[in-house]
């Protein structure tokens, strides 16, 4: 990083607390900040325990990763910048020991709060612990920082998706904070599920629900606290940094690509024509660092008075429609086949509900026929299973796939051009020159690369492979009607006997 980078100097000596560092979008922020600010301080990352994997050793684990590879090249040992907090969102006060909170409290000044249950079909009491009250925690721990100079907390562009237009600025709650608490205290779980459609409203999942009531939330904070709100829409894989189609997350539409590859799903309930708001990861987290340079660097005249917003999305720079989307991973699937799919991947986008019924129920009845065949010779079936789980994470998404929005995006234009030309380059958030069918193709191969763990050499393999289940298939085709042809031929001997 060169010496005239202001935001790479804004962050020298500097110490980080980062939530959900261990995230697809927290882990891609970590490795941003130790390649592009080598001076930052210390970066402390909030991380629990998982399956008897210590905090510690799950940041060995998360430097371990290709992501990291530039990191590990350019700098000797850049796990002497991380210092792993135990601690977890969804318990009170982040778990975090007496000694750790005044450890960050005493040297923290900047708080990037990434954490969040992103899953569409979470029970509301999860999402409550984790969106709402990890939040609550976060913003007491911040305040007592001496610190302090800026905090991040990312959003989602879609926590006020039940208008059309969204702009740069906190909405109204869609319910008093105070009640949907209540109601989770004193509500049993068998029935706070019977009545959270009730409480959503018009918002589509518990999801968009509590990161709206974070919101507000964060916004009662904004008068005590150097707050900045980043919603960013449909985060997918980098664009760039540090490789082109980096991502290691099943979230946003990867779940379908990944379900439409393997053969299990041929289509997605959806409008072709609508925009759909991706944003690479790469994008987001530089917009995550830039913000807080802004906020934290002394400049708080030209925005609303009580908090930043920044909207995160791809639609006001030349964005890709679902129909495009669809059509260039279609094919992507085919080129670069994966190298163990069920059947040839088909897939087409519907807004015809009876057609995508009857196109997915198509491609259940062979995974059916090898349940039942593995149950009677002993084994245990799991294709039906997998299909139901994948069409209750496709139906979860629907709602993104049949709407579009207009989001203004004024704050973010605005920070592009305070930033530096040098700065510009560095942490880029322009994508208004992304070419999409590019970036689909590198998406796809990161999925295939790091989700799959598929080999660029078997790709080779790929191909063999879907030639032979091609030639399968018109095997079976021709089977079909040829044994249809038989009996049609047979039954009309059968009727001119019966004639004569």
């Amino acid at each position: 990083m060169e010496s005239h980078s202001e935001i790479a100097e804004w962050y020298r000596g500097r110490s980080v607390f980062i939530t959900g560092a261990t995230g697809f979008v927290g882990k891609t922020l970590v490795e941003k900040l130790l390649r592009s600010c080598p001076d930052i301080g210390t970066i402390f990352l909030l991380i629990r325990d998982k399956k008897g994997t210590s905090p510690r050793d799950r940041v060995e684990q998360m430097l371990s990763a290709c992501l990291f590879d530039e990191i590990r090249t350019a700098q000797p040992n850049p796990r002497v910048k991380l210092v792993a907090i135990p601690g977890d969102v969804s318990v009170p006060g982040l778990g975090i020991t007496a000694e750790d909170r005044s450890l960050l409290q005493d040297t923290v000044s900047v708080v990037f709060h990434v954490a969040a249950t992103v899953r569409f079909t979470e029970p509301l009491r999860k999402a409550v612990d984790v969106n709402i009250e990890g939040t609550k925690a976060m913003l007491q721990l911040s305040q007592g920082m001496k610190n302090l100079r800026a905090i991040v907390h990312v959003s989602t562009a879609y926590s006020n998706c039940g208008i059309p237009v969204i702009r740069e600025r906190i909405y109204p709650p869609p319910m008093d904070l105070c009640k949907v608490k209540d109601c989770v205290a004193g509500l049993d779980d068998e029935l706070l599920d019977l009545i959270t459609p009730r409480l959503i409203g018009k918002l589509p999942n518990t999801y968009t629900f509590t990161k709206a009531l974070a919101e507000h939330l964060v916004a009662e904070h904004s008068t005590q606290l150097p707050i900045a709100v980043v919603r960013p829409s449909i985060v997918c894989a980098s664009w760039k940094e540090p490789v082109p189609g980096w991502t290691d997350s099943y979230s946003g539409p990867t779940f379908a690509v990944i379900a439409t590859a393997k053969g299990l799903v041929s289509s997605i309930y959806g409008k072709k024509k609508l925009v759909a708001d991706f944003i690479p990861v790469d994008t987001c987290v530089n917009i995550f660092i830039a913000a807080a340079w802004e906020i934290g660097s002394g400049d708080n005249t030209r925005l609303v008075p009580d908090i930043r917003v920044y909207n995160c999305v791809s639609r006001p720079f030349g964005p890709i429609t679902w129909g495009l989307f669809v059509e260039e991973i279609h094919a992507c699937e085919r080129k670069y086949a994966l190298s163990d799919v069920f059947m040839i991947p088909y897939l087409t986008m519907t807004d015809c509900r009876m057609t995508h019924i009857v196109l997915n129920v198509l491609r259940q009845v062979p995974g059916g026929l090898v349940d039942y065949f593995t149950w009677v010779l002993g084994g245990k079936p799991r294709l039906r299973a997998s299909q139901k789980k994948i069409r209750v994470v496709t139906e979860s998404f629907e709602f993104f796939t049949t709407h579009e929005w207009e989001f203004e995006s004024t704050n973010v234009k605005l920070l592009r051009d305070r930033m530096s030309p040098e700065d510009r380059e560095t942490f880029n958030i322009d994508i208004s020159k992304i070419e999409w069918r590019k970036f689909i193709y590198n998406y796809y191969m990161g999925i295939r690369r790091n989700i799959m763990r598929e080999e660029d050499s078997t790709l080779e393999h790929g191909r063999k492979m879907m030639a032979r289940k091609a030639l399968i298939a018109k095997t079976i085709l021709l089977g079909i009607l040829f044994s249809i042809v038989l009996g049609v031929s047979s039954f009309y001997k059968v009727w001119l006997q019966g004639i004569l």
